[in-house]
């Protein structure tokens, strides 16, 4: 999707809201499909996500992006 308002914030939690409302909408609006939201995951993993770090803050916000990708 076009419109990426959910990376425009500071937090996981925040961006993760965003997309879930937002993909809430899409599967009224289209209906549910393979591998559905997960464009959404890799885009906010890739923006919050630190792969090289694996301090408590970050091993909590990878915990989190895998509730919300389950």
């Amino acid at each position: 999707m076009k419109n990426k308002y959910y990376l425009k914030c500071k937090k996981i939690d925040t961006a993760i809201n965003r997309a879930m409302k937002m993909l809430i909408k899409k599967a009224e609006k289209y209906g549910l499909y393979e591998n559905f939201g997960q464009d959404e995951v890799r885009e906010i993993e890739d923006h919050f996500i630190d792969f090289s770090s694996y301090t408590d803050e970050m091993n909590l916000r990878r915990k989190k992006l895998q509730l919300f990708n389950e």
